[in-house]
């Protein structure tokens, strides 16, 4: 905890003097929505996107923000201002409020609590990519479809990289109840099949990540060296790809080379995506 400066409400605090009521709903009942971001050279990656998709989300839980977006902002920029790192992981996170007596009714709670915590980030070790990391599929109990908002509700992600650990893969690709792949538990997926970039559409529970956003913006501004797709896949599209790989913010792009025991292509990063990653980083920078 001491390597976080955290701001709550307006008031920055180092990481162990951070202290929040124990009757705040997104502590009580997972009740908040947040935002995952960073920083390149202390300037906040797409911040404005995350925001927006800050309210979206909250809009999807019927939260109403009472923080604007551009009060958000500013004490965004506030929390990275007091940091003396150039390059930072940033969560914001928006909670209903707190509560003035137990109970899930939402009048009970006043004013949104509004939370930022900033860590310096630290570059991605070396070896995810010399040797990619592995996964495992983790099947969904929970029907949901549609772009997903991002909430303090995590539970089967929480579960889903619980048993990845326990079985000592790096994390989990979460399947729908329809048998189709969505996401890992932090991170959007990808395949590379013959020479095509793929990946599941929203319509099958995926988050709408910045990172994917990114990668689709660069392929419409033909910066990739390849089609991009979104596709519904099976894991044995997975199983059977040349090359995969995640994303996200803080991430990037890291190569995954083993799903379940098998091996993906040869078993090591694939070429295609680090180069991938060469050119997500000249254009995010």
């Amino acid at each position: 905890m001491k390597d976080f400066l955290i701001n709550i409400n307006g008031q920055i605090h180092n990481g162990p003097e951070a202290r929040i009521s124990v009757f705040d709903r997104g502590f009580l009942y997972g009740d908040s929505v947040y935002e995952s971001t960073r920083t390149f050279n202390r300037k906040p990656f797409r911040i404005h996107q995350h925001i927006d998709r800050l309210f979206l989300s909250a809009e999807k839980i019927s939260l109403l923000p009472t923080y604007s977006k551009e009060q958000i902002l500013s004490e965004v920029l506030k929390t990275i201002k007091a940091s003396p790192c150039s390059d930072l992981t940033i969560r914001i996170v928006l909670t209903r409020g707190t509560n003035t007596d137990l109970g899930l009714d939402t009048d009970l709670s006043g004013d949104n609590n509004l939370i930022i915590f900033t860590k310096e980030i630290k570059p991605n070790p070396a070896w995810w990519l010399t040797d990619g990391v592995s996964m495992i599929f983790y099947q969904k109990k929970i029907e949901v479809s549609g772009s997903l908002p991002k909430t303090g509700n995590y539970q089967e992600n929480i579960l889903g990289n619980r048993e990845a650990h326990q079985q000592k893969a790096y994390d989990a690709f979460m399947i729908n109840t329809f048998g189709f792949v969505t996401e890992g538990t932090t991170s959007n997926a990808w395949i590379i099949k013959d020479g095509t970039l793929y990946t599941p559409p929203l319509s099958d529970g995926v988050l709408d990540g910045l990172t994917r956003k990114t990668l689709f913006e660069m392929a419409k501004r033909q910066k990739l060296s390849l089609p991009l797709v979104e596709k519904r896949l099976t894991p044995e599209d997975f199983k059977n790809a040349d090359e995969c790989f995640i994303t996200s913010t803080t991430r990037n792009i890291v190569p995954v080379t083993k799903i379940e025991e098998r091996n993906i292509g040869p078993g090591i990063p694939g070429r295609i995506t680090l180069e991938l990653l060469r050119i997500y980083l000249e254009f995010v920078n």
